[in-house]
């Protein structure tokens, strides 16, 4: 359960963070159960672990790494998960020989730090490339942003007052959810009928629009400017301009041309020799792997039996796009 709060506030940013340790602390929640299973103080000792930071005591930060790092087992796992469960490939990467080579180095200050042995290089490739295809191929693909955005509506709909504890979030299921979706679509009571009939009746917005993902500041802007052209020429059109916030990162990574180390990690890389290196030193894969991708889309709401008119704003917005400077 830690793993899995832990993971939806990795796809969906820091939000949800707080509500992670908020459930592990409370010894209303869950802070009761764990001190009981483990020892007294466990639950606020993970909170610091949880949280990072100055709170969290320097010899932690392996429990940290392990949690929510760049080899954080969580990420690694439900990689493999979500990649079988969605039928695709793109997920997997020998993660058997990765842990073979995983081992930790004493850092300054006694920080105990995860290092990678030299020969588990090309698995941990593999892993950062499979995060960067199962990110844009599936958590970020076209009709997952418009279903992700149909849900969002709903749940602001529904009100605050449906979850503004943390006891009737974890009284939630996937179950009940879409039974309530259901219900609500059937009845068509409230400003939440019309996205449950939507995401009922899988009538979705089309994509008229897509950048590439490598879109940079002038992508989105040309996006945005033509978000407004169609508003324009097809007024009795609904559009749903797409972007998501904050870009999604695929790694941390410390790289040779970087000027400042800021918050970049620098992963230690244990030569057969026993000296300390770093990864993004070696690899030359990493650094052709992008450290965040972005995309920005433009939806109409034209059914998919009406592909004339859906061509015909295609090619409106292909052609305005490239004038506006954009690279199709």
């Amino acid at each position: 359960m830690l793993l899995a709060c832990r993971r939806d506030r990795d796809h969906e940013g820091s939000g949800h963070e707080g509500f992670t340790v908020k459930l592990v602390e409370e010894k209303e929640l869950l802070g009761g159960i764990l001190d009981k299973l483990y020892f007294a103080g466990f639950a606020s000792l993970l909170g610091k672990v949880l949280r990072g930071g100055p709170v969290m005591p320097p010899q932690f930060k392996v429990l940290k790494d392990l949690v929510s790092g760049e080899m954080d087992a969580d990420r690694s796992d439900y990689l493999l998960r979500d990649s079988h469960h969605c039928g695709v490939e793109y997920g997997r990467f020998d993660h058997r020989r990765m842990i073979q080579c995983l081992d930790l180095n004493e850092a300054d200050g006694g920080v105990l730090e995860i290092a990678l042995h030299r020969d588990g290089i090309h698995t941990f490739e593999a892993l950062i490339l499979a995060r960067y295809q199962m990110n844009t191929q599936v958590y970020y693909h076209r009709i997952r942003r418009i279903y992700d955005y149909y849900l969002c509506q709903y749940f602001t709909e529904k009100g605050k007052a449906a979850f503004d504890t943390p006891e009737k979030i974890l009284d939630q299921t996937d179950t009940q959810a879409m039974a309530r979706i259901l219900q609500d679509a059937e009845t068509g009571e409230g400003g939440q009928a019309k996205w449950a009939a939507r995401i009922r009746d899988r009538n979705h917005h089309r994509c008229v629009h897509e950048t590439g993902e490598d879109a940079n500041a002038m992508d989105l802007k040309h996006s945005e400017r033509l978000f407004e052209m169609l508003k324009a020429e097809y007024a009795d059109v609904d559009f749903i301009f797409d972007v998501p916030k904050p870009a999604p990162t695929i790694h941390k990574l410390l790289l040779p041309e970087d000027a400042e180390a800021g918050t970049f990690v620098a992963l230690p890389l244990i030569e057969p020799n026993g000296e300390i290196r770093y990864l993004g030193r070696r690899s030359h894969i990493l650094r052709r792997i992008p450290r965040r991708f972005q995309v920005a889309r433009i939806f109409a709401d034209v059914g998919r039996e009406n592909q004339n008119a859906l061509h015909t704003i295609r090619s409106f917005a292909l052609d305005e796009y490239r004038r506006l400077g954009g690279q199709s």
